[in-house]
């Protein structure tokens, strides 16, 4: 008898666990219950996406290579804030918006070599903004490039927002591109010197900028234009084709045509290209005598409406260029570019064109580049020397700081300068 009754309160003890484990079940499920159903409405309170769209990102990653446009702009980091939109099921087009950019800032001496040994120190300063759109549809990519800039070039001159650059392009397929915009030329030649114009440091507003003006060419760039351009691309090898509307050689309603072909190598690189335009005067076809002083040739190249010392600053014709570019990596320490060109202007005549860039990583952080250039304009009898040098510290992507110097000569045919030009500065690029 005793034993069945431990039998019927053990019985009864394990009965009672049972319930009680069960309402401890049924208490956490009731939990989980109501913490979704918060969740759910946290949810729904958020901010909703664009209709018919299930998820927006903003993440850093690769800046947008646009096919058939090269990056001419060292400035400017390889990564950029990135919107994405991602479709639903029904909806196949993804989209995607980027942006990057920088500021940069100059300090610079520059002695002109004028007759009265005229001198000035300057602070200059530039903002640019690079902004990418570009979406997966049924016939392929579509996309538009917008950049912007505002340069001040002292304390003289408030700075100056304008659109510097603008693409669209459309693959067609996985190797051909339609595009369209202003852009770089495609008779530019992005190597020797040219390829040094980054970051574009003192030398930017006597190099870069000064070769960029068409009353002369100290390398071979014939600058932007506006145009409409098919690209072909295939592993390492591209070309392209483009009907171009520039102001190449200082005049108006020019229309041009020009082409390449790139190589792009992990260590070699190669580039052949051409233009062919023509040229109006414009109705500016005044010359002063040579020896004539020009107030600033470094900021607006030789002013049109005084001429050029000595020669017809524009003419009526047709002008052409033909030149090459190689690039060589030589190991993690060096790099070598070169350029060559042979071409015709107009208002100047034969002309041929060489120049050279060689760089090297000192440090993980300091690098330094040496660049010369060199012009013979045949028919003038004018000869153009250019030296560059630059050394760079670069702690993180985001930050250069550098000092840079220029020497040129035989500019006093053109700008009445009694010798040569030198100038030297430091720099500092904050990039994002």
């Amino acid at each position: 008898m005793k034993t069945m009754k431990v039998a019927l309160l053990a019985t009864a003890a394990l009965a009672a666990v049972t319930v009680s484990a069960r309402a401890d079940d049924t208490a956490a499920i009731k939990a989980q219950l109501e913490a979704l159903t918060a969740r759910i409405a946290q949810l729904e309170a958020s901010p909703a996406v664009p209709v018919g769209y299930s998820l927006l990102t903003i993440s850093e990653g690769p800046a947008t290579v646009v096919p058939g446009l090269e990056e001419t702009d060292r400035n400017l980091l390889d990564t950029a804030t990135i919107i994405g939109i991602m479709p639903t099921a029904d909806m196949p087009a993804s989209t995607t918006i980027e942006w990057s950019g920088y500021v940069r800032s100059i300090v610079s001496y520059t002695d002109y070599g004028y007759d009265d040994g005229d001198e000035d120190v300057n602070v200059k300063a530039r903002a640019y903004l690079k902004v990418v759109g570009k979406t997966d549809t049924a016939v392929g990519e579509v996309g538009a490039r917008v950049a912007f800039e505002s340069n001040a070039a002292g304390v003289d001159v408030d700075p100056a927002p304008a659109t510097v650059e603008y693409w669209g392009w459309w693959a067609m397929t996985p190797e051909l591109t339609l595009g369209g915009g202003n852009s770089g030329s495609l008779g530019s030649i992005g190597y020797g010197v040219d390829s040094s114009c980054s970051p574009c440091g003192s030398n930017d507003f006597f190099s870069a900028e000064q070769r960029d003006e068409d009353n002369i060419s100290f390398a071979p760039n014939p600058g932007d234009a506006t145009q409409i351009r098919l690209s072909w691309a295939s592993g390492p090898v591209s070309a392209a084709v483009a009907l171009e509307d520039s102001d190449y050689d200082g005049g108006v309603g020019d229309l041009g045509v020009a082409g390449e072909i790139k190589y792009s190598g992990d260590t070699i690189s190669g580039e052949i290209s051409g233009i062919w335009y023509e040229h109006d005067d414009g109705g500016d076809t005044a010359a002063v005598a040579a020896g004539a002083v020009v107030d600033d040739p470094l900021t607006l190249g030789v002013d049109e409406s005084l001429g050029t010392p000595g020669i017809t600053t524009s003419e009526d014709g047709t002008g052409w260029q033909i030149g090459a570019g190689a690039g060589f990596a030589l190991g993690d320490v060096a790099s070598l570019s070169v350029s060559a060109t042979l071409g015709d202007e107009p208002s100047k005549g034969d002309y041929w064109t060489t120049s050279a860039l060689l760089g090297f990583t000192l440090t993980d952080t300091v690098r330094t580049e040496f660049g010369a250039s060199y012009a013979d304009y045949d028919d003038l009898d004018v000869q153009l020397t250019e030296f560059d040098v630059g050394l760079y510290y670069e702690p993180v992507a985001q930050l250069t700081l550098g000092v840079e110097a220029a020497w040129a000569d035989g500019l006093a045919d053109f700008y009445g300068f009694e010798d040569e030009l030198i100038t030297v500065g430091g720099i500092a690029v904050w990039r994002f």
